[in-house]
């Protein structure tokens, strides 16, 4: 019997130090091209679409193929509004965990904890959209060794609107739809 008590505890340590070893660090570049943003608040009567350019990474802990960790994005949308003079500038940060599959597929999904974006209108007034929340999900495929592409949906909302510093009471919707090559690292 000691030595079954021995054999099983022996077995589940070399499995847990196994695990452990299997264990890596993420470090993952994105850059990527905005398709589709839509800018809704009824409120403020904004209704804008728009397409641009992002940037950002992933930081986080994989074991096997499970992901998990922090990813922040940085992005410039050129708005289709009239009364929309600079591109917005709007950057996230989020929690996100994924799976990255054996057949060259990720899959994942994030909350987003904290989003901001700024743009000016042509009459010189500074738009701030902050209190950010919202959620995101994608699909990322191995096209080499070491290119993702992954296409990644993302809704949220900004909890205040403010012109000049001064808050409007006004919240605003958005979703995007985004295309990126990434570069994901395992240290």
């Amino acid at each position: 019997m000691k030595k079954l008590i021995q054999f099983v505890t022996a077995s589940v340590l070399l499995i847990a130090v196994a695990q452990k070893a299997n264990a890596s660090i993420l470090i993952e570049p994105v850059v990527g091209y905005t398709l589709s943003s839509n800018f809704v608040s009824d409120k403020a009567d904004l209704d804008a679409n728009g397409t641009g350019l992002s940037y950002g990474g992933r930081l986080g802990w994989q074991n096997l193929g499970l992901q998990v960790g922090l990813d922040y994005l940085s992005s410039s949308i050129d708005l289709d509004d009239k009364d929309v003079k600079d591109p917005l500038a709007m950057s996230e940060f989020a929690a996100f965990v994924g799976y990255e599959f054996p057949l060259f597929l990720r899959a994942y999904a994030g909350y987003i904890f904290s989003a901001t974006a700024e743009t000016k209108a042509t009459n010189g007034t500074k738009a701030e959209f902050s209190e950010g929340s919202g959620m995101k999900a994608g699909l990322g495929f191995s096209l080499l060794a070491m290119l993702d592409v992954n296409l990644e949906y993302r809704k949220g909302s900004f909890g205040e609107l403010a012109y000049n510093g001064t808050d409007s009471g006004f919240e605003t919707d958005y979703s995007a739809y985004m295309l990126s090559f990434s570069l994901p690292f395992n240290i």
